[in-house]
């Protein structure tokens, strides 16, 4: 389940004639120590610098970041322009002479895109190459697995991993920042970036080892000059960065597609990337796709209204502010939810870097106004959807059935043979295959595990966490005990036994599989695992 000597890689300059093991209360006190460091890094930086200069340039930068990603994965839908765009290199050749390139890259674009739009993916992308050189000149290799910015393609998954903690610098600027200097939009990528790989990345990790260091009693770090490396690593989030979901409006359409009717949609306008009218149509599709499990109930239909609403005080068709009172009035005119909780959910309180890696409310507090972005909004829309299906029965026992089906599509994919084996002699199986002579018998788990209790409450999350490992250890227990009739049933003699979960859990177990690590069973049984 946890891969030993996971984790985030340091650069070395040789063997460090100085390492040493540490474990237990002695590797709490360095992670509490670097945790306090590292906060206080980030909260000094931002203290430089005027409040409400600093939230609108970086806000500013989010979007032309956002829009980097978006363009080329969803912008253009010219598959061999989207190619040559990706592998467009961001060398050292490139910082030397961007001019072609950046010609190259605004005439290619010229004819699906506006100009505002085309200039911001081209000023990212110049950032983008000289990020890399200065990683490389500071012993960062730009071509690791953790820093990519040698071309497009690389730059969009660099900045796709660490987009949360773009968000989450956004969300501590109104608490941290109380300086005089100026903030300027094209100075704030090169200003904060450094930040984002030094501190940023680095409190979530901590964060991290402490569960780690609380769930498993082997946990330790090894230490040398340079810094600390965990025996344990633990990947939180799925493929392209995101958060696991029980069942995501992606996933729906899919593989039950058939099961919903798409609602009538506002035309978009193809130049831009970002909109009002697509956030309005995001409120529709994701009412649409769960409606059969009861959610456009007056609360989450009294949400949809009030986002549609904020949405009409759009500026540049992205930026969304208003004023404090304005504000208040909109939440007294709906009748289904309390302003007063209602505030609450959409107005991030001012508070530090860690306690905002976790937020999801859409709106930061400016004194007299509050400020927010279509981005955001829809990302706190999906957050309280997911929220508000959670606790229905209906829709829990649904998701399972789901996530059955993606890990038999997963199944399928790695060359697998999935049978429609679902019961025998009374007996339920949830997912069971074949490969090379082998059975593979998969429980599929679709616990629902609040990852944010890792900063927040790790106490309560490492209980849960445990409670979880103990109940697949005896599912695999029982799954064990009935072998026989998976092997009269398929007249194979071997049996491979796996939980996959969904969410993921921190243990020791290699039987349980988290799902965003399911290619692992790709290579299951060939060494007798």
């Amino acid at each position: 389940m946890i891969d030993r000597k996971e984790g985030k890689a340091r650069p070395r300059s040789g063997v460090s004639d100085f390492m040493r093991t540490i474990s237990g209360d002695e590797a709490r006190a360095l992670i509490e120590s670097q945790l306090a460091a590292h906060g206080n890094g980030v909260l000094s930086v931002l203290a430089q610098y005027r409040r409400d200069d600093a939230v609108a340039a970086w806000h500013e930068t989010i979007r032309a970041v956002e829009e980097f990603i978006n363009l080329p994965k969803f912008g253009i839908a010219d598959d061999r322009l989207r190619a040559w765009l990706c592998a467009i290199r961001l060398d050292h050749a490139f910082v030397s002479n961007p001019g072609p390139t950046w010609l190259a890259v605004r005439q290619a674009l010229a004819p699906h895109l506006e100009a505002p739009v085309i200039s911001r993916f081209t000023r990212v992308m110049l950032y983008a190459g000289a990020m890399g050189t200065a990683f490389a000149a500071h012993g960062l290799d730009a071509r690791s697995a953790a820093i990519t910015l040698d071309t497009i393609g690389g730059a969009v998954d660099y900045f796709q991993s660490r987009r949360r903690h773009f968000v989450s610098l956004l969300y501590t600027m109104p608490y941290a920042c109380c300086g005089s200097l100026v903030l300027q939009p094209y100075d704030a990528l090169t200003v904060l970036m450094p930040q984002v790989e030094h501190s940023c990345i680095a409190i979530t990790g901590f964060h991290q080892k402490l569960a780690l260091l609380e769930a498993l009693p082997d946990f330790s770090l090894e230490v040398d000059q340079i810094g600390a490396m965990a025996s344990h690593g633990f990947e939180t989030l799925d493929d392209y960065f995101l958060e696991p979901e029980r069942a995501s409006i992606h996933v729906m359409a899919e593989l039950r597609g058939d099961q919903f009717t798409m609602p009538a949609m506002e035309t978009l306008d193809r130049g831009k990337i970002f909109s009002a009218a697509e956030l309005r149509n995001g409120v529709k599709l994701i009412g649409a796709t769960y409606e059969a499990f009861g959610l456009k109930d007056s609360d989450f239909s009294a949400m949809g209204l009030l986002v549609i609403a904020f949405a009409r005080h759009c500026r540049d068709d992205y930026y969304v502010e208003i004023g404090k009172e304005k504000f208040r009035s909109m939440l007294r005119t709906q009748p289904a939810l309390d302003p007063a909780e209602l505030e609450t959910l959409l107005v991030n309180k001012p508070s530090d870097y860690a306690t905002n890696t976790n937020a999801y409310q859409p709106f930061l507090d400016l004194g007299d106004r509050i400020v927010s972005n279509v981005n955001l909004l829809s990302r706190f829309l999906y957050a309280f959807k997911n929220v508000h299906l959670n606790s229905r029965r209906r829709f829990q026992i649904h998701a399972g059935f789901i996530f059955e089906d993606m890990v038999k599509s997963d199944l399928d994919r790695m060359g697998f043979a999935v049978t429609d084996i679902k019961r025998i002699n009374r007996k339920e199986f949830d997912v069971v295959a074949t490969r090379g002579g082998v059975i593979f018998n998969i429980q599929c788990k679709n616990n629902w595990i609040d990852l944010s209790r890792i900063e927040a409450e790790r106490a309560l999350f490492v209980r849960y966490n445990r409670s979880l490992t103990n109940c697949y250890a005896r599912a695999l227990k029982k799954e064990r005990d009935r072998e026989h009739l998976l092997k009269q049933a398929l007249g194979m003699d071997k049996v491979l036994h796996y939980v996959v979960s969904r969410f993921p859990v921190i243990g020791a177990d290699p039987a349980v599989i988290n799902y965003n690590q399911i290619d692992r069973l790709g290579f299951a049984g060939h060494a007798g695992a």
